[in-house]
């Protein structure tokens, strides 16, 4: 993520509960379910059955919900258990780029 992420208003600075997860191309895959240590899990409309996919694969998160890099088949992985061994939660702040910590640290001891 770049500099210009942290200028947008349009750009979120956390995934959290319900946000829609959009694929490249835009197509909504279904809703953040819940939050793990390494996978986003998502339910689709109308279904029970919920899929994982990787916090690696998070390209950027915006009002619309969270993009992510790749198609619908090649991101969406079957939860397989990981529901009950990972440790959930609703939002997952994301890091910001060093520099702009940097940034900020050095305003505050000004």
């Amino acid at each position: 993520m770049g500099v210009q992420w942290l200028e947008s208003p349009f750009e979120r600075r956390s995934i959290q509960h319900a946000m829609k997860v959009r694929d490249q191309d835009g197509k909504v895959l279904g809703r953040v379910a819940c939050i793990g240590q390494t996978v986003l899990f998502v339910r689709q409309r109308f279904s029970r059955e919920v899929w994982a996919v990787p916090l690696t694969r998070v390209e950027r998160v915006t009002g619309k919900g969270v993009y992510v890099a790749g198609r619908e088949h090649e991101v969406l992985e079957p939860e397989a258990g990981r529901l009950r061994t990972e440790i959930v939660t609703a939002i997952h702040p994301l890091a910001e780029p060093p520099s702009t910590r940097l940034e900020g640290a050095r305003q505050a001891h000004a």
